[in-house]
């Protein structure tokens, strides 16, 4: 069974923030956050969890050891401690593959063994900007809707664009990646208005911080327009039930609850002679609002705002990577958003989920759908029961 979440300290009990990432990259990133939690006075309340994989550096675990001399509680194990906590689970082998970015979920996992109250989940080419406090920020997730500063209310559209926040270098409108091609109309987004008194009360589930320099929009968008952000709105927007956007998994937290729904997608299954990829948190942010809205919780957007100093990248190869998880989600979402779940808690509506995933992979059809990707949707809805069973493992139940 899990610690109770919180950890005391004269006599009261804080919260826990585990910040999760996996990296095969030099730790240029960590520094950053470091300090940002030491100047805001976080240290005692936050975990960093690194999980390395077959190509991450030495350097990285140097940092990671170097930083928990420093006073900051840092978990990183090491490849064959990951797998003999995989083994421990009971999941089966390449659950989790290597050199892959659901590597993560070792790290959500662990957050979740170890009673985290808010996981938050980054890339390790998302830099903390040390003028915000990032845990702060982030803290919003479990509290009202309308406990933030000046809370407004995204309403009066089934999506709304994220990327409306940004200040880019382009004449064009971009769009956050997985936002839908078919909804990528003038005049149907949500708009910016008020809170309501009756949503201010309303928990928030799932927070999505900002990025700058190079925002997270889809290979396509970034081929055509190469988009530079030089700034964001300081904003804190309630997205109303029922109103959509992506949520990635860089900058993104969640309350401890909805942890059993943030699963990251296994990508890499054969779909018309590709292999779908680069969407797996794409997916994951939907299967989590969806669960989120059942439950009557809400997602907010806004800050904390994070650069992106993205690394080095064959776009080409990007769209190609992307290209059936784009033409799937066009199919997905619409059906997501309408199909009914059941459970009174995030677990079990993630459960409810992935069964009505798998009755309804016969369903889909044309494009991509007849050439795995009815196959690609029972294999996932596969994998999030076998990633409940973790959860129920660590849980004890």
């Amino acid at each position: 069974m899990p610690p109770a979440p919180g950890r005391a300290e004269g006599g009261k009990t804080l919260r826990t923030f585990d910040i999760v990432v996996t990296t095969i990259f030099e730790p240029d990133w960590l520094g950053g956050y470091l300090d940002n939690i030491r100047a805001h006075g976080h240290t005692d309340a936050v975990t960093i969890r690194i999980i390395g994989d077959r190509k991450t550096p030495a350097s990285v675990y140097e940092a990671a050891a170097a930083a928990a001399r420093d006073g900051f509680s840092i978990d990183c194990p090491d490849l064959d401690e990951q797998e003999r906590y995989l083994r421990r689970l009971g999941l089966p082998d390449g659950f989790i593959p290597w050199n892959t970015d659901n590597r993560r979920n070792i790290g959500y996992l662990r957050a979740w063994e170890h009673g985290a109250d808010v996981l938050i989940s980054i890339d390790d080419d998302n830099y903390c900007r040390p003028e915000s406090d990032f845990i702060a920020c982030h803290s919003v997730v479990s509290g009202p809707a309308g406990g933030g500063r000046t809370a407004k209310l995204v309403s009066g559209g089934a999506w709304f664009n994220i990327c409306d926040l940004l200040h880019d270098d382009t004449a064009q409108t971009i769009y956050a990646r997985g936002f839908p091609y078919n909804e990528r109309r003038a005049g149907q987004d949500a708009s910016i208005g008020s809170l309501p008194d009756e949503l201010a009360q309303t928990p928030v589930a799932v927070n999505a911080g900002l990025w700058l320099d190079d925002p997270d929009v889809d290979a396509v968008s970034r081929l055509a327009l190469r988009p530079l952000v030089d700034s964001a709105q300081d904003s804190d927007l309630i997205l109303a039930p029922g109103t959509w956007s992506p949520i990635n998994t860089q900058n993104t937290a969640l309350h401890r609850d909805a942890i059993p729904t943030y699963y990251y997608v296994r990508m890499g299954f054969p779909v018309q002679g590709m292999l779908v990829d680069r969407f797996g948190d794409i997916w994951s942010g939907y299967f989590l609002q969806r669960c989120a809205q059942h439950l009557g919780e809400v997602a907010r957007v806004g800050s904390p705002v994070a650069d992106h100093r993205r690394t080095t990248h064959n776009l080409f190869k990007d769209l190609y990577q992307e290209l059936a998880g784009i033409v799937l989600t066009e199919d997905l979402v619409p059906w997501l958003r309408e199909t009914p779940l059941s459970g009174s808690t995030y677990a079990e509506a993630y459960a409810s989920l992935a069964d009505a995933l798998a009755q309804q992979a016969d369903k889909f059809s044309g494009f991509m759908w007849d050439e795995g990707g009815r196959d690609f949707i029972k294999a996932t809805a596969g994998h999030m029961q076998t990633w409940l069973g973790a959860i129920r493992v660590l849980t004890g139940t």
